[in-house]
């Protein structure tokens, strides 16, 4: 048995060396010339572009020029410079993350770096509201690189000639700030449980097969060798860490666990802790308050005959509640009932897509282009439009996507929050409107030929109001595209409170297919057009289970919680990652099983129409 388990875990450490060693591959060597870049600023003060850099970072002038000839020459927006002998563990760090092939053709991705030195267009830096742009902290540099790619699209990593400096005193916070994963939190866990494994794994081996567990001590401090062998990254520690690395591992791991708190963490707790008062102060009164009178009757067809459909929690952010979806006997239509009121809405909505939820819900957005180019391909083989207003659009990521299939386009975005005057910031949308839909309208007829509402009307108040507003908008001929999650997907009925769709207390109306065909023909526009596989949001099982894992306490910063986490609430997160593996793995399987189910039911779809001409 011991035996086979040394064969296993050589087999699994070579396929992952090879894995890490393809990408690093994949780095370009920034060329240094003595061409000169008249005009290049390290500072605000001159030059077009900024070159952003952490403490104690040196950028000779010549690397700085060279950095600034390439990204033009190559049309690079953000260009991260990794240094030639990054020490291996902020090298492992980041290639474990970042497929830097892809990220080189990659424009709506978020940023990704080695934290030592970022070279940006100036209008992005100020643009992205970053301030200081010398002396900073790695993980503030993380942070500002994230970001700054949102206002760039392209993006590079190139190995320069420059000094790489021991980070692991800000390890925990860099991982974190620059959104590595979703959650955010989970980057740190993720990366020293997969080191603690291998390491416990190794030990394993030895005291189980002793001959075969030398050797395969042996085999695991060459990896790192291996990993970097023909690559233009030569780590400055690593025949130190291939010689020590029995004892490197634990001590890298404790190192990193027990760094005092970084200025750029103080500065996230402080604003949570703010957060956590506040939050406090309005759960004490009690959620109760949030929560309005039961109507009697459906607010789609006017039927009395309502059952109670799913009963469900906030499973994004965990915040406490019950809320209950009511089903029409008449129509099919799923509505909250009773209804969260806007008072409770705006509750459950902070920091959601803003505030402490801004850096997560960009990483989500940024990652469903997919989506977004399906929505136009619909809308393409029905019409090639001049201008298309986008309903809820948030800052106006599905713009960002749809414009380069539609260059001649003109996108407008229109939303009730700040975020889409963000987007007018980034050039995401060519005009911002900021209201609701419904007090804008009469000033918008005419003006478009597309409107489009994704995920948009479950989430108002009034939603045939707004098929009203949108119907006299539109000029004849003109369409609207409608994309919606479907109450009749058969993983709605089977996973109940636990469907991620039901996405509790925001969607307030989830409105079957045939009802929203008959509402858009009842005022003028033909269905020309409906998708419900092409539609779907992934995996059902994964997402719920996903979501299981999120409300058992995977985030244990979240300021609704009743107190700051300490000891416990850590321990909880190890104990929810144990679970979340088996988890994981079970739903994965259910999501395989039930592919033919799947293939004809959606957890979503898209419905085209167009205005009638008379």
């Amino acid at each position: 048995m011991g035996t086979a388990l040394v064969a296993i875990v050589v087999a699994f450490m070579g396929v992952n060396a090879w894995r890490l060693r393809r990408r690093l591959r994949a780095l370009r060597v920034l060329p240094v010339g003595p061409e000169p870049s008249p005009g290049m600023g390290r500072s605000p003060e001159g030059g077009d572009h900024v070159l952003l850099t952490a403490r104690n970072v040196d950028v000779p002038a010549d690397v700085a020029q060279a950095a600034e000839r390439y990204a033009r020459d190559n049309g690079i927006g953000l260009l991260d410079l990794l240094p030639r002998d990054l020490p291996v563990d902020g090298a492992l760090d980041l290639t474990r993350h970042t497929r830097f092939g892809a990220y080189r053709e990659d424009v709506f991705g978020m940023g990704r770096g080695a934290c030592h030195a970022v070279l940006a267009p100036r209008r992005a830096v100020v643009a992205a509201g970053v301030g200081e742009v010398g002396d900073l902290d790695p993980d503030e540099l993380a942070e500002a690189t994230a970001r700054l790619k949102l206002y760039t699209g392209s993006a590079d990593v190139v190995v320069a000639p420059i000094g790489g400096h021991d980070q692991t005193a800000f390890r925990r916070a860099r991982m974190r700030a620059m959104a590595l994963v979703i959650p955010q939190t989970l980057a740190l866990p993720q990366t020293l449980l997969a080191m603690a494994a291998g390491y416990l794994l190794v030990v394993a081996g030895v005291l189980l097969a002793p001959v075969p567990g030398l050797l395969l001590a042996l085999w695991y401090c060459a990896v790192p060798a291996l990993v970097f062998a023909g690559t233009p990254v030569r780590p400055r520690d690593l025949a130190r860490v291939c010689l020590l690395r029995p004892l490197y591992v634990p001590v890298s791991i404790v190192r990193t666990l027990t760094a005092p708190r970084t200025r750029w963490e103080r500065a996230l707790l402080a604003r949570r802790e703010e957060a956590r008062s506040w939050y406090r102060e309005q759960i004490d009164r009690g959620v109760g308050r949030f929560v309005g009178p039961r109507a009697q009757e459906c607010p789609w067809c006017g039927s009395a005959s309502l059952s109670r459909h799913v009963v469900a929690r906030d499973i994004l952010q965990g915040k406490p509640g019950r809320f209950t979806m009511e089903r029409c006997g008449g129509c099919g239509h799923v509505f909250q009932n009773p209804r969260v009121s806007p008072e409770g809405l705006a509750f459950y909505y902070k920091d959601v897509y803003d505030g402490l939820g801004d850096v997560l819900a960009e990483r989500i957005f940024s990652s469903n282009t997919s989506w977004y180019l399906a929505r136009v391909a619909m809308v393409r083989r029905a019409t090639e439009p001049g201008s298309w207003l986008d309903v809820g659009t948030g800052k106006g990521h599905f713009c960002r996507a749809a414009r380069t299939v539609l260059p001649e386009t003109r996108f407008d975005g229109l939303d009730f929050g700040a975020a889409v005057d963000e987007g007018a910031q980034r050039g995401w949308v060519d005009r911002a409107y900021r209201d609701e839909f419904l007090t804008l309208a009469p000033d918008l007829a005419g003006r478009y030929d597309v409107i489009s509402m994704h995920h948009y009307l479950e989430h108002t108040s009034d939603p045939l109001a707004e098929l009203d507003a949108a119907a006299k908008v539109l000029p004849p001929g003109g369409h609207l595209l409608i994309e919606l999650p479907d109450p009749e997907s058969w993983f709605g009925k089977v996973l109940r409170g636990f469907w991620v769709p039901w996405l509790a207390p925001q969607h307030l109306h989830m409105i079957p297919i045939a009802n929203l065909r008959a509402a858009l023909e009842h005022r003028g526009l033909d269905v020309v057009a409906e998708e419900r596989r092409e539609a779907d949001q992934g995996p059902d099982f994964v997402a719920s289970a996903a979501a299981v894992v999120n409300r058992l306490g995977l985030d244990v910063d979240r300021p609704w919680w009743p107190r700051v986490p300490g000891r416990r609430e850590y321990v909880g997160v190890l104990g929810t990652l144990a679970l979340a593996a088996p988890l994981m793995g079970a739903a994965v399987l259910l999501d395989l099983l039930t592919v033919p189910i799947a293939r004809r039911n959606s957890n979503a779809y898209r419905v085209l129409a167009r205005k009638n001409l008379g």
